[in-house]
């Protein structure tokens, strides 16, 4: 039996709380195993940026609401440059129709003030909105400004995810709060208000307690060796901000590495209002440990607000493996352990939240942004949010309703390239697990191991324009998928993502209870199964407009089950309105238990279920399987997906209420009668 199906019925009891050994990965031993421009069409500008101005006060301009078009067309190519004094960047003007939009915010000047939103593109049907604005030399964080809609055609682009704000940390004349740190310069008996007065070490600044509206600004191409653990906290409407100062050229960020005796080079613990942007952070120690890039915790301290990690690069973290459960046999000393149980496993990695407790004081982070980060070969992951169970069962969930439940609330994971190409033990690259209204988006994931996205024990969560490839097994997981919706996972929705070239492209293993959206996304050429179905009974999944292609691969499946039919298909699944394209005539697409079919295309393999359709899905050209990278997802390349008139897949699928609205290109839902597939014919 697979290993899969074995874990999927393992109950390891705990504290009276029920886990489950994740039926889906890391040897059965716990899991289901950048940021680019907008595609989406009439969704609009995020709202005003924040900062700008010689004194850090004026404001980036935000993006209004797309209309008309399809996508937007091909946008202008940059903002200017802003003068000395600060002032933002003006957006670049709106190219004319047809291509993708490739307009930029433009950068802020020396006082570091945010870059206005790039304009979107005019007309055309495949063009993307224009990108969002950066910051100048030493621009802090983001702001929230989106890059405006392009207009025309039929439905407009959306906007960016906004310009970034004014960095105190490059002001002509600092402002009062201001601390200044300096590797080669700086003297720790300076007071560190100027650049020429910086401080110099890290434990300088870890004996400060910080204030409401102060800045720590780091000098850029700096080295420091040891752990950054400042302390005292923001407020909403002053956090601290960390940055980076005297940045030229492509002189690097100013960087942290841990010492010997440090688990971490960066560790926020029990602070709130904080935003820690354009920092470099390692922690190669040679062989496996307790180990982070930037450990961010909570401990009795009831809700923590607003932590922000924008712009950072976090390397060559040498994390412990440790799974949930599975069989201690199959341990790897000194780096793999099974059966290390909930609290202590999967903790380990590039940016890592998560919880303790002492007195039982519940504690949970809210309003969290992870965004434009570059993580690579970390382990045991990249980017990681975990609750603690520890008897109190705050984030293991027995049901839907239970009490216990106190999840991470309001989390945005936004515009990350993680890659875990150079590690075997570099796992997930996202793992998102007790967590409650969380938008994971934009994201890239290279060669993670076991799964590149996961959803686990969470609620309310929206995976959505992803692009996750190469996903392998790796460290003794059982699994290698682009994305998984896991146990206990609730009203979770995956939506215009790109999965290609993983194990399975989709793992549905919804333990104990859950519900899922799968729907308007591009699975190709996932060696498995582009779907697999993995769920226990009381779970409901819906999956529909989805393409799931195959082509030259030799023992891939459509969708298939890696467990025992009898248990993981008796769960609900409603596919409908997807087109299933192989070239191998054998590939499963899986029938009994819970499965309904209607209203799909069938293609290169024999129909099923009610009102199918079969035949040639005339594709505008499917050769072409484009990878992204930092820059971001690979979405406005993949036009040739698209269907051409005359295919059968146009006007042949079921209505669906409540479908997100577009199609995988930003088109309007629907024109006539569904169509089927992730593309809306015009």
């Amino acid at each position: 039996m697979n290993r899969c199906a074995v874990q999927t019925k393992l109950l390891i009891c705990l504290s009276a709380v029920v886990l489950t050994a994740c039926g889906c990965s890391s040897g059965g031993a716990g899991d289901g195993g950048h940021g680019g421009s907008g595609d989406r069409g009439g969704t609009g500008g995020g709202g005003t940026g924040v900062g700008g101005g010689s004194a850090g006060a004026s404001a980036g301009a935000n993006g209004g609401a797309g209309t008309g078009g399809s996508i937007a067309g091909s946008g202008g190519t940059g903002g200017g440059v802003a003068g000395t004094g600060g002032s933002a960047g003006t957006s670049g003007a709106a190219g004319t129709g047809g291509s993708a939009g490739t307009s930029a915010g433009g950068r802020g000047g020396s006082s570091g003030a945010s870059g206005a939103g790039g304009a979107g593109g005019r007309g055309g049907n495949t063009g993307a909105a224009g990108g969002a604005g950066r910051g100048g030399s030493g621009g802090a964080s983001a702001g929230t400004g989106g890059a405006a809609a392009g207009t025309g055609g039929s439905a407009g682009g959306s906007g960016g995810t906004g310009g970034t704000t004014a960095s105190r940390c490059n002001a002509t004349t600092p402002a009062a709060g201001t601390y200044f740190v300096d590797a080669t310069a700086g003297r720790d008996t300076n007071d560190g208000a100027t650049p020429a007065t910086a401080w110099q070490t890290l434990a300088k600044v870890n004996a400060m307690t910080f204030q409401p509206g102060n800045a720590v600004c780091f000098k850029a191409g700096g080295s420091w060796t040891g752990a950054l653990a400042p302390k005292g906290s923001g407020s909403a409407a002053a956090p601290v901000v960390v940055d980076m100062f005297g940045q030229t050229g492509n002189v690097a960020k100013p960087r942290i590495a841990a010492g010997t005796g440090d688990l971490q080079p960066l560790l926020l613990q029990n602070l709130q209002y904080w935003e820690v942007n354009n920092l470099e952070l390692t922690n190669n120690k040679g062989g496996p440990g307790d180990y982070r890039g930037i450990s961010v915790r909570g401990r009795d301290a009831g809700v923590l607000n607003h932590v922000y990690i924008r712009n950072c690069f976090v390397h060559d973290v040498t994390g412990e493996v440790d799974w949930i459960g599975g069989d201690t046999a199959d341990n790897q000393p000194p780096w793999v352990t099974f059966q290390a149980g909930w609290d202590a496993s999967k903790r380990t990695g590039g940016i890592v939240f998560e919880i303790e407790s002492a007195s039982g004081t519940k504690t949970w982070f809210n309003d969290v942004v992870i965004e434009n980060n570059v993580v690579q070969d970390v382990s045991f992951g990249g980017i990681i949010f975990k609750q603690l169970d520890g008897g109190y069962g705050w984030g293991v969930r027995a049901s839907k309703t239970d009490a216990k439940f106190t999840p991470h609330t309001n989390v945005t994971v936004r515009g990350n390239y993680v890659s875990q190409t150079n590690t075997q033990y570099g796992c997930n690259a996202f793992y998102i697990t007790g967590v409650q209204h969380a938008v994971v988006e934009r994201n890239v994931s290279k060669d993670a191991g076991t799964s590149a996205i996961e959803i686990y024990n969470s609620d309310d969560v929206k995976v959505q324009y992803n692009e996750t490839f190469g996903t392998v097994k790796k460290a003794g997981g059982a699994d290698s998928n682009g994305i998984d919706t896991d146990r206990a996972s609730t009203n979770t929705i995956v939506q215009y993502n790109y999965v290609h070239d993983n194990g399975d492209g989709i793992l549905v293993c919804q333990i104990a209870f859950g519900d899922s959206i799968i729907r308007y996304n591009l699975l190709v050429n996932n060696s498995r199964h582009g779907i697999n179905l993995h769920s226990d009974s009381s779970a409901t999944n819906q999956t529909y407009n989805n393409l799931i292609f195959i082509d030259g691969l030799s023992s891939a499946n459509l969708i298939a089950t890696s467990g025992t039919a009898s248990e993981t298909l008796a769960a609900s699944y409603t596919i409908r309105n997807n087109i299933l394209r192989s070239s191998r005539a054998a590939a499963m697409v899986v029938t009994g238990g819970g499965v309904t079919y209607s209203n799909n295309l069938f293609s290169g393999v024999t129909a099923v279920g009610g009102a199918p359709q079969s035949g040639d899905p005339m594709f505008v050209s499917a050769a072409s399987h484009p990878s992204g990278g930092m820059a971001g997802p690979a979405l406005s390349q993949l036009t040739g997906f698209q269907v051409k008139a005359g295919s059968p897949a146009i006007d042949h699928g079921v209505s669906i209420s409540n479908n997100g609205g577009v199609d995988f290109w930003g088109g309007t839902l629907y024109v006539r009668t569904a169509d089927i597939g992730p593309y809306e014919a015009p």
